[in-house]
């Protein structure tokens, strides 16, 4: 099963019997499980990569190259002639103002992650050195596209160990005010996302999708970030958005879009908020086998959602596909 994308504004679909009876009109469907014996991956070949950080506004080098099983995701960094690592996990979690920022015990930071784990989790990639010369992530596009393309290009490397999955057992949920994030028992990994904005351009916008690759490589990995022109200003005076810029955000006065180009989807918000989404849950260090769910989603509210999930056993459980 491939996975189906769908645009939703609060639509609940069920399936009538064709026999009326006298118990229930509606038949209950339900998905078969997913779970197969699936073996770790990593890269076959160092992947480079260059640009600008979004905040810093600083040049970055940024190299992929492969790690052996069970090693996750790390992020590597040379400081006075050591090399530091920072284990891409939400106990490193430092920062997720306007972006996920982790650190390592000592205070040595890489941020704006989200757009390449995001990439990484999508594709199923388990083991990966992420080397990095500045303390943030290049931004390119201000989507994950750049790195979606890269790593088309490579090839991959099954490896020894199994991939290890956490099964969502019971309903997990977080609400901050109007913001709510949940995940629920789900035999695959299913993402629904809402916003709603007070802007004409974005207004109500909702996705749904059964995460796959290419579910993501067509639908998701090109919507760029977003911000508004009426923000710009404070936020560079508060260190942040220094290389921001048309060519790697979408910008938004009061009534339109800025960028000369437009937007590749009238929804490209609302797919972008999936984007980080994915990103952020990658910092579980598992795939997740669960039903999410986030309306006017952010870093925060992600973060909050995965510490909540990892609070009792009983929420839980870890299953090898061995």
């Amino acid at each position: 099963m491939n996975g189906v994308i769908f645009h939703l504004k609060y639509v609940t679909i069920m399936i009538p019997k064709k026999k009326k009876t006298l118990d229930n009109d509606f038949i209950e469907i339900k998905l078969p499980r997913f779970l197969n014996a699936k073996r770790q991956i990593t890269i076959k070949d160092t992947i480079f990569f260059s640009g600008i950080g979004l905040h810093t506004g600083k040049q970055v080098k940024m190299t992929l190259t492969p790690a052996p099983p069970n090693t996750g995701i790390v992020f590597r960094k040379k400081i006075n002639d050591k090399i530091v690592c920072i284990e891409s996990s939400f106990h490193n979690v430092e920062s997720t103002k306007l972006c996920t920022v982790l650190s390592d015990s000592k205070g040595n930071k890489i941020s704006t992650v989200e757009h390449i784990l995001s990439a990484l989790y999508a594709y199923e990639i388990d083991n990966i050195f992420i080397d990095v010369d500045s303390e943030e992530i290049p931004v390119y596009d201000g989507s994950s596209l750049e790195f979606i393309k890269k790593l088309d290009r490579t090839n991959f490397n099954e490896q020894d160990s199994y991939k290890k999955f956490i099964k969502i057992k019971k309903n997990v949920e977080i609400k901050v005010n109007e913001k709510i994030a949940r995940v629920s028992p789900f035999d695959n990994t299913l993402i629904t996302t809402e916003v709603d904005y007070d802007h004409k351009v974005i207004g109500k916008q909702s996705i749904s999708l059964l995460l796959n690759p290419e579910i993501y490589k067509t639908q998701i990995c090109s919507a760029r970030t977003f911000g508004f022109l009426k923000d710009v200003e404070e936020l560079r005076n508060s260190g942040l958005a220094l290389g921001g810029s048309l060519n790697n955000a979408i910008v938004l006065d009061e009534n339109k879009v800025l960028n000369p180009e437009g937007l590749r989807y009238t929804d490209e918000f609302v797919r972008h908020k999936l984007l980080d989404f994915i990103g952020d849950i990658s910092l579980s260090g598992y795939r997740i086998l669960g039903s999410f769910f986030s309306s006017h989603p952010g870093h925060d509210l992600n973060f909050k959602l995965l510490k909540k999930i990892f609070e009792s056993q009983d929420n839980w459980e870890l299953v090898c596909s061995n």
